[in-house]
């Protein structure tokens, strides 16, 4: 359960709008958000929290370049967009106030202990941290539900951190995730989902980062209790994961499509309901005389068709009256009965 949200198959899905970095260290556009998510319906929205000096080595930290070019541009943006203690206490105050449950991703022990102190209700791992055997141990200890994303990783590193997590006897959730932003569509393998299900007998959810509604709603009808998708105000503005999120008439739409699959999946049983009775009395299909016969004389193709509507025996028995004798006298387009 996160907040008084049950967390599970046969329970509603667990919609997560992640604002991320979309902000772009701007509170108000972090507010805006929040309010882009609560119209949408979502169940939450959720932030990252870093350490720079607790993730990166110092002389990297010092001078990017030394890295690669792509973490150069990442430590770039990371320092501009980092929001300070008092702007997080601000942003679970607003989000309590609204009614929405706020998470947050730590992406190291120092953050974690942060939000702590802010009391949060589960904890988000990035992909990135799915094999951070030290940090998972830190969080699993502090018994809250957690969700564990898995891009970028081998079937065999989620196998040995499912193992990990299972032995710290804490609730978790792996979220099916592709890292690429955006991801193309037909690398999504959403047809994972019920196979990791399976075979590790624990709820499954989905990350997606594809530009587009219908595979997160896909990701559901497969089984995903949880799904995250990036938020944002608009795809064109800077930042890096823009690009790989839904604008807020999207996101709308993305939980009006999810509520309507699942009220369409209704329950494992074929019944006529009130409304089709009445179709079926207009457009079934009966069996008719078509001539009058006699007491005695044999049914045939001769003396017998199928008609619209249904108000006499059902057109599944047309070969088996063929060849019977007629126990009295029927008129040419009298409905045969039972």
């Amino acid at each position: 359960m996160i907040d008084k949200n049950e967390i599970g198959f046969g329970h509603p899905c667990f919609i997560i709008a992640e604002i991320g970095i979309n902000h772009n260290g701007e509170l108000e556009s972090a507010k805006k958000l929040i309010d882009a998510a609560i119209q949408s319906g979502a169940n939450a929205v959720k932030f990252q929290k870093r350490d720079l000096k607790e993730i990166y080595q110092k002389e990297i930290l010092d001078d990017p370049t030394l890295d690669s070019q792509g973490t150069e541009i990442l430590i770039d943006v990371l320092k501009e967009v980092e929001f300070d203690n008092s702007s997080f206490k601000e942003l679970i105050d607003y989000c309590s106030k609204k009614n929405i449950t706020f998470l947050c991703t730590p992406w190291d022990i120092s953050s974690v202990n942060f939000l702590e102190t802010l009391n949060v209700s589960a904890y988000k791992i990035a992909s990135a941290d799915l094999t951070n055997f030290p940090l998972l141990r830190y969080i699993a200890k502090l018994k809250k539900p957690m969700i564990v994303s898995t891009g970028m990783s081998t079937l065999e590193e989620i196998d040995k951190t499912v193992c990990f997590l299972k032995n710290e006897n804490v609730f978790f959730v792996l979220l099916h995730c592709n890292s690429t932003y955006p991801s193309p569509t037909e690398l999504l393998n959403l047809k994972l989902i019920p196979e990791l299900r399976e075979k590790f007998d624990i709820p499954i959810g989905y990350s997606g980062h594809e530009s587009i509604v219908i595979p997160s709603v896909a990701a559901v009808n497969l089984g995903s209790v949880i799904v995250e998708r990036h938020i944002t105000l608009d795809k064109n503005m800077k930042g890096l994961d823009q690009s790989a999120s839904l604008e807020p008439h999207e996101f709308k739409q993305l939980v009006q499509f999810i509520r309507d699959s699942e009220k369409s999946m209704g329950h494992p049983s074929k019944k006529i309901t009130r409304g089709e009775v009445l179709q079926r009395e207009v457009l079934g299909k009966s069996i008719v005389c078509s001539s009058n016969i006699k007491n005695g004389e044999l049914f045939s193709h001769n003396n017998i068709q199928v008609k619209t509507p249904a108000r006499g025996i059902s057109p599944q028995y047309y070969f088996e009256l063929l060849g019977k004798t007629a126990s009295h006298d029927f008129k040419k387009g009298e409905y045969l009965q039972n």
